[in-house]
């Protein structure tokens, strides 16, 4: 707006006008002309005429110019008013285009959404397509169910197996700690008899050899006896 009245004062000072210092110089001219001449003693009835003739003439033009200038200054301010007008229609109509242009940029955003929503959608049912129908997701669990089943029950009897089996292996090892304990008491036992067997066998080869001895000596007696004899 300040651009646009910048503009309009130039063309306005820029405008020729006899209304401006040429105008009225023209007509003080003429004035003084025509005081020149009545001051004269010898001017005649038809130059004075001509003098104020010429003076009215210039008045006139000065007259017309300012009506010219009147009007000039009227159609300036309707054209001042035409752009303020314009200048309003132009601010209200970028005002208008920017709402519409929020209010389309809202319905992309809208839009977008929509659309993402859509393609997530349409993911999810390609996904959901590909799985098992409900029926045949019933029958593979009632399936999977009777595996569990029968795995359950093949757990339950190795868990039994396996229970009497600890439990026999258990009895087999008591089994095992009782013959050694018994078998280590036979074997102390045997070591005993036949240490004292032992004993017996030494006891009875020291008895031998005192007998050995001592029949020998009542043999070298009676030896002696024999001898001395006559």
């Amino acid at each position: 707006m300040a651009d646009e009245e910048l503009i309009i004062r130039r063309r306005l000072l820029t405008r020729t006008s006899v209304v401006g210092k040429a105008g009225l110089k023209k007509c003080a001219e003429g004035v003084l002309s025509l005081f020149d001449a009545l001051a004269e003693d010898g001017i005649d009835e038809l130059t004075c005429k001509q003098e104020v003739d010429a003076l009215l003439w210039e008045m006139e033009q000065l007259e017309f110019e300012a009506n010219k200038t009147d009007i000039l200054g009227y159609t300036c301010e309707r054209e001042l008013e035409a752009y303020e007008t314009l200048n309003a229609d132009i601010d209200a109509s970028i005002l208008k285009v920017s709402e519409e242009i929020e209010e389309l940029m809202a319905k992309v955003q809208v839009e977008k959404t929509i659309r993402a929503y859509k393609e997530e959608y349409e993911s999810i049912s390609r996904v959901i397509n590909e799985l098992p129908s409900r029926q045949d997701l019933a029958a593979e669990l009632a399936v999977e169910e009777k595996r569990l089943s029968e795995a359950q029950i093949a757990l339950s009897a190795v868990d039994e197996k396996l229970d009497l089996r600890t439990k026999q292996f258990s009895l087999l090892m008591s089994t095992i700690q009782n013959l050694k304990s018994t078998l280590d008491e036979d074997t102390a036992m045997d070591d005993e008899e036949d240490e004292q067997q032992k004993r017996s066998g030494d006891a009875e080869d020291e008895d031998m050899e005192d007998t050995s001895e001592k029949r020998g000596a009542t043999q070298d007696d009676d030896d002696m006896n024999g001898g001395r004899s006559p």
